[in-house]
């Protein structure tokens, strides 16, 4: 606490404890919601001792720290059952009182006396205080009547203006969540003086949050290769567009199939390999070692049938038989050779080493019998929110790490990124789809449900440009001026709902049309292949408007509707 302001409490000592008496706990309230039945709590900063008293007689196996001798004297007099559960100590550095291990920590009026060059070790303590899910109720004064003069009262106390959301914002950096937040009017009455609660649980027991160990392998990581890159980009793209392939553990853990992961490896490095250009994607293939990453040739054999069918070695050609379920024996012997070498190199390399740089330790482990790649479930979550971010900035420093392993060739990153962003055309999609719905001969707009008066156009329900997904089930047929209209705008939720069937009746046309091609992807979208049952549309209809609201919210894109 600040000098002068402990300097008034001990001066003024009987007067404030008498003030704190006359009135109720406006925190007391809170106390059932913030803090487990019987729980073991400390109040730091217990003056006068009443809120200790109350979290006594409610059960709690509860504790204090107070600095100011004066009001631990007044304490213990007007509540002698606080002997023994009342000690001398204060923020910032208020040891480990009571042996520490708390379940809650109460911190009513307080931290307004912290310096703000203090705070963050006040916080930094208070953490270190708690068992893992543990809570804090901590108030602040959200508005004052009286002035201040650089930041003190007339009695030259210390009044820092924190506010909550300051204060939200730096224990969240702790690996806290904001579990509740109130507003109240003074206790004492003092006229223009208004308080905030917040009551914040200890998410991360860990020195770093999620978003901080993923930063961490991006940046801290020793990289002799460009795997642990690909696996955060993989796992990006599958917790944004396919997040029902998440297992959710009770353990506080989430597994991802290592062969999905293995598939996307797959599409990535195919453009690289199949530059006109030897790209080096390690620190040995940069300085021409003879030992080069370890599933290129298999990967290059696969490759080498599709070669001339189009763009970066035949990617689209090659993508749209694996998906039809067209490839041949011999190819797909191949494919499974790829991929069981690309899997291979996933699970003894980044699986095994990201985060090893990190206090924190790895963050990943493979469950052999599952087959899935098991990580932190708050690592799944800020992937899942913030992975188009993560997915760009991993591009980027993968374009930076190619051009670091290729200065011997004279690679540059402006090499490499459009290798990296390289995607199957949607040509051949479209055309699939396109052929489908003139057989069937549906002769309205999806959208709009005008008549077609002229030739349609295959329209991507979700742009293109957010999900790179030509799967069947987001190719629509439109008016080609509604397809104008509607442009890399999403569809409103109220043009969904009125077009719930006419969506549903042209998946129903591409799926008979295409069953392996269009299960294959909707299993993508699912989480698990499509039923046979008649309700299998409505299913895939909801996962599908999810993924259109959510890509709305967290990618603020406009809206449209006919």
């Amino acid at each position: 606490m600040d000098t002068a302001t402990a300097r008034f409490y001990q001066d003024n000592a009987k007067d404030i404890a008498g003030q704190y008496e006359s009135v109720e706990s406006p925190v007391a309230k809170y106390f059932p919601l913030a803090f487990v039945a019987g729980g073991r709590v400390l109040d730091i900063g217990a003056g006068s001792g009443r809120d200790l008293a109350h979290l006594l007689r409610s059960g709690y196996d509860a504790y204090g720290i107070e600095p100011t001798d004066g009001l631990r004297t007044a304490a213990l007099s007007a509540h002698p059952e606080l002997l023994e559960r009342l000690q001398a100590a204060s923020l910032p550095a208020p040891g480990l009182p009571f042996g520490g291990g708390f379940d809650g920590i109460l911190c009513s009026a307080v931290l307004m006396h912290v310096p703000d060059h203090e705070l963050f070790d006040a916080a930094l303590a208070m953490r270190a205080l708690l068992k893992p899910r543990g809570r804090i109720l901590l108030s602040l004064p959200l508005s004052r009547g009286e002035g201040l003069v650089e930041q003190r009262d007339a009695s030259g106390r210390l009044f820092e203006g924190y506010t909550a959301e300051e204060i939200q914002l730096l224990f969240v950096r702790l690996g806290f969540q904001c579990v509740g937040r109130w507003n109240s009017d003074d206790a004492l009455a003092r006229t223009g003086t208004t308080w905030y609660t917040l009551l914040l649980e200890l998410q991360s027991t860990g020195s770093l949050r999620s978003i901080d160990q993923i930063e961490g392998v991006l940046n801290r990581d020793r990289k002799v290769a460009t795997y642990k890159l690909a696996l955060f980009r993989a796992l990006a793209d599958l917790a944004m567009h396919e997040s029902k392939v998440a297992v959710w553990h009770a353990d506080g853990t989430v597994g991802v199939p290592l062969m999905r992961i293995a598939e996307k490896w797959l599409m990535y490095y195919w453009p690289i390999f199949a530059a006109s250009r030897f790209i080096p994607q390690s620190q040995s293939e940069g300085a021409g070692d003879a030992k080069p990453v370890k599933f290129r040739a298999a990967l290059t054999a696969l490759m080498q049938p599709y070669r001339e069918q189009g763009a970066h070695g035949g990617l689209g050609a090659w993508h749209l038989d694996w998906q039809s379920g067209r490839l041949s024996p011999g190819v797909q012997t191949q494919l499974k050779s790829a991929l069981r070498t690309i899997a291979e190199t996933i699970r003894l390399g980044p699986v095994a080493f990201s985060g090893g740089a990190l206090d924190t330790g790895t963050v990943f482990e493979f469950d052999r019998r599952t087959g899935l790649v098991i990580l932190p479930a708050g690592i799944w979550s800020e992937l899942s929110l913030l992975g188009h971010w993560i997915a760009d900035a991993v591009v980027l420093r993968w374009a930076a790490l190619s051009e670091r392993f290729g200065y011997r060739q004279a690679v540059t990153s402006g090499d490499v990124l459009p290798l990296l962003l390289a995607r199957p055309d949607p040509e051949r999609a479209t055309m699939l789809a396109r052929q489908a719905y003139e057989r069937a001969g549906i002769t309205r707009c999806t959208w709009s449900g005008r008549p077609l008066k002229q030739r349609f156009v295959v329209d991507h329900a979700i742009p293109f440009a957010l999900w790179a997904s030509n799967d069947l089930w987001n190719l629509l047929q439109a008016d080609h001026q509604v397809n104008a209209n509607k442009s890399d705008k999403l569809p409103s939720a109220q043009l969904l709902s009125a077009r719930r069937l006419a969506v549903m009746e042209d998946w129903a046309v591409l799926r008979a049309a295409h069953p392996v091609l269009f299960d294959r992807q909707a299993t993508q979208l699912l989480g698990s292949p499509p039923a046979d049952s008649a309700g299998w549309a409505d299913a895939m209809f909801g996962r599908f408007r999810e993924a259109v609201e959510l890509t709305a919210l967290q990618r603020g894109v406009e809206r449209w509707s006919i």
